[in-house]
């Protein structure tokens, strides 16, 4: 898979928070972050030089079986990714992250591009996410996100699982899919998110809470 040197100023990996041992000021420099490294066929330097960022700079403490995550934060930081970042493609780790950018309903492995950037939807990589538990999650996982880092587009012929998601060429420039599905943040969800106010869908505001 890995065939030149990655560009790894134009990669982006944002996290949801630091874990409770975790340093805030290096952001995905844990064992989450190394996951991802080791998944996407980089090493630790590589990791380093990329744009890294976590939504919620502190740990929260726990909700549950997971860490809290405080949404509105995270909405404000992703603005500021938003408009502070020139990269091309950014990973958003986990579906927290991805409804702080706009991008609800949709499943793990999504791929958008919208505005000359991509962003590909990826399991939070924390050992107690049950979507890691099945290899084949695991190993599509890992081929869908080395062919993103590298600039490659997946194939229409991309194996498919239960969970699996759109392909590039079944996501248009928006990020509607084929069927119809809504998941696109549009300009004026953007606009919204760079200042601070969470997305809205069809005059209401979405429930940022919800799982």
């Amino acid at each position: 898979m890995k065939k030149n040197k990655i560009e790894t100023h134009k990669i982006g990996l944002v996290g949801q928070a630091p874990s409770r041992r975790g340093d805030p000021r290096k952001p995905l420099a844990g064992p989450n972050g190394q996951k991802i490294a080791r998944l996407a066929g980089m090493n630790y330097d590589e990791l380093i030089a990329c744009r890294r960022r976590h939504l919620n700079t502190h740990y929260n403490g726990m909700r549950g079986k997971g860490d809290a995550f405080d949404h509105a934060k995270g909405m404000v930081n992703a603005a500021d990714v938003l408009l502070d970042w020139r990269v091309e493609r950014i990973v958003l780790l986990g579906k927290n992250v991805a409804r702080c950018f706009g991008f609800r309903d949709l499943p793990f492995l999504a791929e958008i591009s919208i505005y000359g950037r991509r962003f590909l939807i990826f399991p939070h990589p924390s050992g107690t996410n049950r979507w890691w538990n099945e290899r084949r999650n695991e190993r599509r996982a890992r081929q869908l996100l080395q062919r993103f880092l590298w600039g490659e587009t997946v194939p229409a012929e991309f194996p498919k699982s239960r969970r699996s998601t759109r392909t590039p060429s079944q996501t248009s420039s928006t990020g509607t899919s084929a069927n119809g599905s809504h998941g696109s943040i549009s300009r004026r969800k953007l606009s919204r998110v760079s200042r601070g106010l969470p997305p809205s869908k069809n005059g209401r505001r979405w429930d940022t809470n919800a799982v």
